[in-house]
């Protein structure tokens, strides 16, 4: 199996997502196929979320200006396994279905290692913090140092916070 030479799946607000255009490549197919698939079964699909359309700018042109603006819709996992589920299943197509979930799955566990690996960080930060307020108990010059650490401390913790956030509704 040849490697896509373009990302199957990409990450958008913490959630893997695939376009309607990379879709379209995949099964080699012209997009406005695709978008007529998906405005034709759009009931469907926004049972599992809605759609995020976008409208990507069209391209330079040698004369001056831009080509006409692009209209796709980036899927998340079940509304991508939907609409491919309702395209005929030639070889081609076949093959980029296996493709695309496997990429889907692949996406969502390492986004779950991530966030794994986020509270293991908030772990060790927390496990520092309370080391640093049980040495600076011991002494004047422990509780100094104590006094350097506070705002690096907090700094990262802030860090750890925001990077977490994305991933508290998605591990399981």
């Amino acid at each position: 199996m040849d490697k896509f030479p373009f990302p199957l799946v990409t990450t958008v607000d913490g959630e893997p997502r695939a376009s309607s255009e990379v879709i379209a490549r995949g099964v080699k197919v012209q997009h406005k196929n695709v978008m007529e698939l998906i405005r034709r079964h759009r009931a469907s699909l926004e049972q599992f979320g809605p759609l995020a359309f976008q409208t990507r700018k069209g391209k330079a042109l040698p004369q001056g200006g831009f080509a006409k603006a692009a209209e796709l819709v980036m899927l998340n996992e079940h509304q991508a396994a939907l609409i491919i589920s309702f395209m005929r299943n030639s070889p081609e197509v076949v093959d980029f279905k296996v493709r695309l979930i496997r990429e889907f799955f692949r996406m969502r566990d390492e986004l779950q290692h991530q966030g794994r690996n986020l509270w293991a960080q908030m772990q060790v930060l927390i496990a520092r913090e309370v080391e640093s307020k049980v040495r600076a108990s011991f002494g004047a010059h422990l509780m100094n140092e104590r006094k350097r650490d506070i705002q690096p401390l907090r700094s990262e913790r802030e860090r750890l916070e925001a990077d977490l956030q994305p991933h508290l509704f998605t591990i399981q």
